[in-house]
């Protein structure tokens, strides 16, 4: 129940701002980029990554996709965020 009205508080705080970079769409950009360059540039686990780049409260889901060398983020079905390993000197990078 806690989460749920954490969820309702930030999503209803994100509506009523009047600029484009909503709370959400900054949470699953950071995250994006934060899991890419844990799992791509770090080479650790995807379960190890999933967990250390845990926000609170946790609204964001994670795809990684291996072979693209991609991970997306989404939050509430309205914000995503992309991010694609680049290169070995720029390490990750948001899409």
């Amino acid at each position: 129940m806690r989460r749920l009205l954490s969820a309702l508080v930030i999503l209803g705080a994100a509506c009523g701002s009047g600029y484009e970079n909503h709370d959400l769409e900054l949470l699953t950009n950071y995250r994006a980029k934060d899991v890419c360059s844990c799992v791509f540039v770090q080479k650790r686990s995807d379960a190890y990554c999933i967990d250390w780049t845990i926000a609170e409260p946790d609204l964001a889901t994670v795809t990684i996709d291996r072979e693209a060398q991609t991970v997306t983020t989404q939050a509430m079905f309205f914000w995503s965020g992309k991010a694609r390993y680049a290169d070995v000197r720029r390490g990750c990078v948001l899409e």
